[in-house]
């Protein structure tokens, strides 16, 4: 777990600020009042810009209730799903920069989706990110149905019978799409892709049989239950919750490699004191042990992230997963 809380330039603030109301003769109080940023006095919108059910949404519930206990204001999360989740994010990016209107997003929304989609906004100037709150752990899922039961099964049938695979995944420009992309440029393989508006239709099809895998570790609960196989992890180590699994790595597929990992942006411009405070809350509410709890049965790991080391993660993710797009030629529709 990384930690970098952005409180450094808040305290000296305060403190040039203390002596400057000193030196006007204001007492303590009118101080304090002077330095207290006044956020959160209403309800804070969380947007999960995927439908419910799904694992933006799932990372988005627990974090959102124990922010309303730490910050004591009510934080609900709204669900504003489509277009591989940039209607919600378009939202987020359009409201006021003060900290009632934030986005929990998947690692697409700012590293993908720029590449693959035509955006009302423009993910680098018009939303900040603020902080990671989880990190997933990928898996290759597939129908019982299929006539394999490993990698190497997989992508002899695959090269066999091409076109006769579809994999879902939460939408177009999603990293449940990139990793299934990556997967079948790495193995030389061609699968069908299937777009859904979220990771949670995705999964019901393929519990159908309606497409036969998924890339996505919403399918791990249903994996656990014997209603599908796991083919592969998708992570440099084992999942704990399946741990007879293999990862891409001990399989020799490094390359088809796709780890992703959720966070909260706001709009761009958010005041410093007001991401200070929200930086502060999001570290405590990951640290909560009920909060672990509730994420791990979907294969989510609470992960704190923030600052400078968190930007400058979406920027080098940016330009490795548009290195990908161009070469693979990988598009929305």
């Amino acid at each position: 777990m990384t930690h970098d809380k952005p409180v450094g330039r808040r305290t000296l603030a305060a403190l040039a600020g203390g002596g400057a109301l000193a030196a006007a003769g204001l007492g303590p109080v009118a101080a304090r009042a002077q330095q207290q940023p006044g956020w959160p006095t209403r309800t804070i919108t969380l947007v999960a810009p995927y439908p419910p059910g799904g694992t933006t949404d799932l990372s988005a519930r627990p974090v959102a209730q124990k922010l309303t206990e730490i910050l004591g204001q009510t934080v609900v999360v709204e669900n504003r799903p489509g277009a591989g989740g940039s209607i919600g994010a378009a939202h987020v990016a359009r409201s006021a920069p003060d900290g009632y209107t934030l986005l929990l997003f998947p690692t697409a929304i700012l590293t993908i989706s720029p590449h693959v989609m035509s955006l009302p906004y423009d993910p680098a100037k018009d939303l900040m990110p603020v902080a990671m709150v989880s990190v997933a752990y990928g898996v290759v899922a597939a129908h019982p149905s299929v006539p394999f039961r490993d990698v190497q099964g997989l992508i002899a049938y695959a090269r066999a019978n091409p076109g006769r695979l579809r994999f879902g995944s939460a939408g177009n420009g999603t990293i449940t799409q990139l990793s299934g992309e990556l997967f079948a440029d790495a193995t030389g393989i061609q699968i069908e892709h299937v777009p859904y508006r979220g990771s949670a239709p995705s999964l019901t099809d393929l519990l159908a049989n309606r497409v036969q895998l998924l890339f996505d570790s919403i399918a791990i609960p249903a994996i656990r239950e014997g209603r599908l196989i796991a083919l592969a992890t998708n992570a440099p180590t084992r999942n704990p919750l399946l741990p007879d699994v293999p990862t891409m790595r001990e399989l020799g597929l490094e390359r088809a490699e796709a780890i992703p990992w959720f966070g909260i942006a706001a709009p761009a411009g958010l005041p410093q004191p007001v991401l200070a405070r929200l930086t502060s809350a999001l570290e405590q509410a990951l640290a909560a042990p009920e909060v672990a709890r509730t994420m791990e049965p979907m294969g989510l790991t609470p992960t704190f992230e923030a600052g400078e080391a968190f930007a400058e993660r979406v920027r080098r993710e940016r330009e490795r997963w548009g290195d990908l797009v161009r070469r693979i030629g990988v598009r929305a529709g």
